[in-house]
C-alpha cells in the first residue's frame, strides 16, 4: 500500500494545535505509512521535539519544509499571518506528485484511505464546498457565474498537475493584479485560479459545521441531507474554522471534545486556556439568555 503523502504548516504558536492535528491523523490511522511534511515559521526545537514524540510510535516520517520568506515580499497578508500562504508552494518545495493539505485546526476523524485514494488526475485538487462565500464576492475574483468555491483547510492536491502548469506563478501574478484586500488570502487565490475547475469532495471530508441547527439551511442549498446527516454523525475530518476555537475558555463547538481527546495523547495535555481570564470565568459561566438574548431566541425558535 502506497505512503500517504500529507501537508501541514504553523508557526511556534500553532505547534501545539499541529501536534493534536497530527496526533488525530496517527491514532485513527495506525496501519498507514505516512510522509508529513510541515512547512514551518520559527517552530522550536523545544517544540519539534514534542512534535516528534507524538509520530514515534507510528510508522510516520516528518520533514521540516523552510524557505526563504522573502518570495512573499510583496504580498498582502491583512490580518493574517505569512502561514495562510503556505499551501501555495506545495508544489513548489515537496517532490510528490499527490499529498493531502490540512490546516492545523483540525481533527482527523477515521481512516483517511479512502479519501487519499480519490482519482485527481484530471484536477488540480478535490475539495468541499464553502457555502459562506456570496456570489458577489466570487464575480470580484473574476471567477465564472457558475464556479462553485471550495474551502482550502482540506486538499487532496495534484502536485504534478500543479507543476506542469506552474501554477505558484500564477498565484503570485494574480495576487498583484488585485486591488482589495482578501478576506481569505490563499483560499480566494487558489479559487480564482482553478476557477470552478476542481472535484467536488461530500461534506463529511471537511466538516467545517459549527451549529447544527443555524447552519443547517445554508448547507442544504450545496449538500444532499445524506450528506449533511454524515458529516454530522461520522465525519472523516472536523474542521474548526472561524476566530473561536476549541482551544479557547468554554468554546461551544459541537465538536470541540474531540480536540481535547487528542490534546491528552500529545506533550501538551497539560494546556489551560490561555483566555481562561477572570472576566471571561465571569461571563462564560452567565446563562445564555443573559448573555446574548439575541441568539438565544435565535437558536430556541430554531429548535422547534
Amino acid at each position: 500500500m502506497d505512503s500517504i503523502n500529507i501537508v501541514l504548516a504553523a508557526d511556534n504558536n500553532y505547534a501545539q494545535h499541529l501536534a493534536v492535528t497530527l496526533s488525530s491523523i496517527l491514532h485513527n490511522n495506525k496501519n498507514e505509512k505516512f510522509n508529513i511534511f510541515i512547512f514551518e515559521d520559527k517552530i522550536s526545537e523545544f517544540n519539534k521535539k514534542k512534535i516528534a514524540q507524538v509520530a514515534s510510535q507510528f510508522n510516520c516520517k516528518i520533514t521540516y519544509v523552510i524557505f526563504d520568506a522573502t518570495i512573499f515580499k510583496n504580498m498582502h497578508f491583512g490580518r493574517f499571518t505569512i502561514v495562510a500562504y503556505y499551501r501555495l508552494l506545495m508544489a513548489k518545495y515537496i517532490n510528490v506528485d499527490k499529498i493531502l493539505y490540512l490546516d492545523v485546526d483540525i481533527i482527523v476523524n477515521k481512516s483517511i484511505r479512502s479519501m487519499y485514494d480519490i482519482d485527481i488526475d484530471n484536477y488540480y485538487v478535490a475539495a468541499v464546498e464553502d457555502i459562506w462565500k456570496p456570489r458577489n464576492y466570487c464575480n470580484k475574483l473574476k471567477m465564472d457565474q457558475d464556479a462553485k468555491y471550495f474551502n482550502s483547510g482540506v486538499l487532496l492536491a495534484n502536485l504534478k498537475k500543479w507543476k506542469e502548469d506552474n501554477l505558484f506563478e500564477k498565484f503570485i501574478n494574480f495576487e498583484k493584479e488585485i486591488s482589495f484586500e482578501f478576506e481569505s488570502p490563499d483560499q480566494d487565490i487558489l479559487n480564482a485560479i482553478f476557477n470552478g475547475k476542481w472535484k467536488r469532495l461530500p461534506l463529511k471530508y471537511n466538516q467545517y459545521e459549527k451549529n447544527s441547527d443555524l447552519d443547517y439551511p445554508k448547507l442544504k442549498e450545496s449538500f444532499t441531507d445524506n450528506e449533511i446527516k454524515e458529516a454530522q454523525e461520522d465525519p472523516v475530518i472536523i474542521h474548526y474554522i472561524g476566530g473561536r476555537k476549541p482551544w479557547h475558555y468554554r468554546n461551544e463547538h459541537i465538536k470541540k471534545e474531540l480536540y481535547w481527546k487528542y490534546l491528552q495523547l500529545t506533550p501538551y495535555k497539560s494546556y489551560i486556556p490561555s483566555d481562561r481570564t477572570l472576566k471571561n470565568i465571569i461571563s462564560k459561566n452567565t446563562p445564555k439568555i443573559i448573555r446574548n438574548p439575541k441568539r438565544f431566541f435565535k437558536l430556541l425558535f430554531a429548535n422547534r
